[in-house]
Formats: structure tokens, sequence, C-alpha cells
């Protein structure tokens, strides 16, 4: 019989900077999907050069390229991921505190997400992240009595084998091509096909990109920042008393991000670039996403520390702890807008239209996070989650 001790986090036992700042993530991983499900094949993977505003339509969708590239690709994912990593050692240390070893519910947890996953990469988004987070929950796992220390020394080895092979295939090898018959025939299939022809397509895509995010750094940013943020919950820095450590990673991740992706911006899609600096753009991409990414979350974590507008803060934490309703529900409403069994507005929208629409479904997501939260004690996903994690959990225990 399952240990009853083996049971989801109090909801009094949550860190709300957590919360607050997985609420934030989520609307810039938002920012950063809603092009590649809004837009054709040939142009969402082709964003419009600064280089080249006078040969593209005009010079507000390069620009809002530019700038989501700068300010939002890469950076709230690996906050996202940062959480995610942070969630789960947070949930096998207090498991292990309560006398109840990890592997009672633990591997059942990662097979549910990744089997999340599948279904949100086939019948929903191609560009999934919940198979690679039970890839990398699973190392962590493997990897959980290692000291905080070595757990950033892995994490910067996996690190390096991401930037290294982003060098080779982004910054050495260019590949593009775009506007191929294949992709015109996806573009139809998602577009104008039933739920069947476009869950077809998309299974076809997400195989490839599975492939894709691992010969880049993707996949192994991701499993980096798993063990980042392990190591950080550990060592403390999500508790209120680091503010000064907050406040420096503020200035200095905000700086030093800033800085290196304005340098990028200025070399990024430039055709003319010898190798040297193309390997340059992608190495101050890399970097530079992961200091904004550190500014951001010392900034967030300034925020909760302060009386500053406590009921909106209180709103995005609630959003924050459905972060897997959230992430899957933007998916959702994204499909029934853009593909055939919906409204079929695939290519409707253009970039600056599609920062709006954003801006509209998190907004939404907010409201209705905030009025669930108050009556629930999880989102619908994460409820089913814990129900197939904990099936046998009796009903008169609380979670959160």
């Amino acid at each position: 019989m399952p240990n009853p001790a083996a049971r989801p986090t109090p909801s009094t036992d949550r860190i709300e900077f957590l919360d607050v700042l997985r609420g934030i993530a989520l609307f810039g991983i938002l920012l950063v999907n809603l092009p590649f499900l809004g837009l054709p094949f040939s142009e969402a993977g082709n964003a419009p050069s600064l280089w080249a505003i006078d040969e593209a339509s005009g010079g507000s969708a390069a620009w809002t390229a530019a700038l989501i590239r700068a300010l939002a690709e890469n950076k709230f994912m690996g906050l996202f991921s940062l959480l995610f990593g942070m969630g789960l050692a947070l949930q096998v240390d207090r498991a292990e505190a309560r006398g109840v070893s990890p592997a009672s519910f633990y591997p059942r947890r990662l097979a549910v997400l990744a089997a999340f996953g599948v279904l949100n990469g086939v019948c929903i988004f191609f560009g999934d992240i919940l198979l690679p987070y039970a890839v990398a929950g699973t190392a962590l796992f493997l990897l959980r009595r290692c000291s905080p220390r070595t757990m950033l020394w892995i994490a910067g080895a996996f690190l390096a084998v991401g930037v290294t092979l982003s060098v080779l295939f982004e910054g050495i090898y260019v590949d593009g091509s775009s506007g191929s018959d294949g992709e015109r025939a996806l573009d139809q299939a998602l577009a104008e096909g039933t739920f069947l022809q476009g869950s077809a397509a998309r299974g076809q895509v997400y195989v490839l990109w599975l492939f894709l995010s691992s010969i880049i750094a993707f996949n192994w940013r991701i499993m980096a920042l798993f063990l980042v943020g392990a190591a950080l919950l550990r060592r403390g820095w999500a508790n209120p008393e680091a503010r000064h450590l907050h406040q420096r990673l503020a200035v200095i991740g905000l700086a030093v991000g800033l800085t290196m992706e304005g340098a990028s911006l200025l070399l990024h899609g430039r055709g003319d670039l010898p190798v040297g600096l193309r390997v340059a753009d992608v190495l101050l991409h890399q970097f530079g996403g992961l200091s904004l990414s550190a500014g951001y979350a010392g900034l967030v974590a300034i925020w909760c520390a302060s009386p500053l507008a406590t009921g909106l803060r209180r709103s995005i934490a609630a959003t924050g702890r459905m972060a897997l309703t959230n992430y899957l529900g933007q998916n959702i409403i994204a499909g029934l807008i853009f593909y055939g069994h919906g409204a079929g507005r695939l290519g409707d929208f253009s970039r600056p239209q599609l920062v709006g629409l954003a801006a509209l479904i998190f907004s939404v997501q907010v409201v209705l996070s905030t009025l669930w939260m108050a009556r629930a004690r999880g989102g619908p996903f994460e409820l089913l989650w814990r129900r197939l994690t904990y099936p046998r959990r009796r009903p008169a225990e609380t979670d959160g």
C-alpha cells in the first residue's frame, strides 16, 4: 500500500516569489511561441532581419521579431526550466524530510509529465517542452544526492555541450532555406485540415523538433537549468532573506544581459558576416539570455519583497500555481484560433498583432486563474497530474 505521507506540497508551504516568477515566465513563453503557432513555417522560422527592413513587408515586423529575440527568446523558457527544477527538488527534499522515498512517486510523476508532453506535441503544439522536462527531471532525480556545488559543475558541463552544438549548427553551419514544398504542405494541413490531419502534420514536426532541439543548446540548457534550480533552492536563494543577492542579481544580470543582447542585435541576420562574427552572435545570444533571465528573476524577487501592487502580484502568483494548465491552455487557445479544427486563421496575424493577442490571452488567464485558485487547490491539469501520480491519495489530504 502506498505510504500516505507521499502527497503533494501543501499550499501553506509554497514560496510566493517562485509562483509569481513562474506566472511572468508564462507570458514570456507565450510571446515566443505564438509566432510558431500563428505564422506559416517559412515565416515563423525566418524572422525578418533589421538589416533587411527594405526587403520586408514593413519595419514593425522586423523590430517586433528583433525585440522578442533580444528580450524574451530563451529568457523566460530559462526561468521556467529553472523553476521546474526548483519545484521538483522541493518535492524530493520534503518527501525525504517526511521519511518518504522519492522513488515511490517521482518516476510516476515524470512518466505522466512525459505523456502530457507527447500529447501536447502531437495534438496541440509541436514545440512542446514537457517531454524534454521529463527527461531533465529524470537526470535531476538520478543526481538528487549530489551537493549543490556538484550540481552546478554538472550543469556547466551540460551548458557547455549545448553552446558548442549551437556554435556548430547556428554559427558555422547556417541553412537559410525556407518556403519548401514540405513546409507549404504542413501549413495547409494545419490551417485547413481536420484535427486528425493536423495532428499527423504536428507529429512530423514534433519528431523533427525533438531532434533539432537536441543538436542546439535548447534541451541541454533545460537540463543545465534544472540542476541550477535545484542547487540554488538548496542554497536558500529563493528565500526572502536573500534580498541583497536578489538586488545584485537584478543590476548585474540586466546590465550584462542587455549589453550582450544589444551587441547580438547588431550582428544577427546580416548575410555578409564572416564565420567568426556569426559565432560571436550565437555566444552573445546564449550568454546574454542567461544573464537577462537572472536579471528578471532578481527584479521579480525585489517586487515580491515590496508592498507595490500586491493585488496584481497575488493574481500572477495564482497564474503561476496553475503553470501546467496555463501553458497547455495557451497552446489550446492558439490552436483553436489558427488551425483547421478551429477558426483556421493561420497567417492572418502580423507579428505586432500576435504580441497584442499574447497580451490578451495572458490577461484572460490571469483573471481566470485568480478566480479558479480562490476556490480550488490547483488547476485542472495540475489536479489530474496529482491524481495520476498519487492514485490512492485520501480525499481528506490537503495539497496546493
